[in-house]
């Protein structure tokens, strides 16, 4: 699934689970829906996380994504090199994130 970026500005990061075992992680967000009204949960799970990292800054409250970007620095690490995986720089009101990944998949509640 290619990330429909400007769905995720100004998301509330909520949630985020992380599995070493399946090298996944789970991101909970609170999206504003069109009508403006309510905010709807999404949950996207990140399938063969290679790299993950975040810098923080003070901040009260859920993280806010500001912008997505998927010019990324370059990232420092000696395993699974693969150019073909896809890599974002996530701007939040708390930090910055840097993601690597192979794929992503919504998650649909039932």
């Amino acid at each position: 699934m290619a990330i429909d970026i400007n769905s995720l500005l100004d998301a509330e990061i909520v949630r985020t689970e992380e599995d070493s075992m399946t090298q996944s992680m789970v991101v909970t967000l609170l999206v504003d829906t069109e009508a403006g009204e309510h905010s709807q949960e999404r949950k996207l799970r990140f399938d063969h996380v290679t790299h993950y990292s975040r810098s923080e800054i003070p901040y009260e409250g859920y993280p806010v994504i500001l912008e997505v970007s998927e010019v990324v620095p370059e990232i420092d690490k000696s395993f699974d090199i693969d150019p073909n995986r896809k890599r974002y720089k996530i701007d939040t009101t708390s930090g910055i994130v840097v993601l690597e990944f192979e794929k992503c998949v919504e998650i649909e509640e039932s």
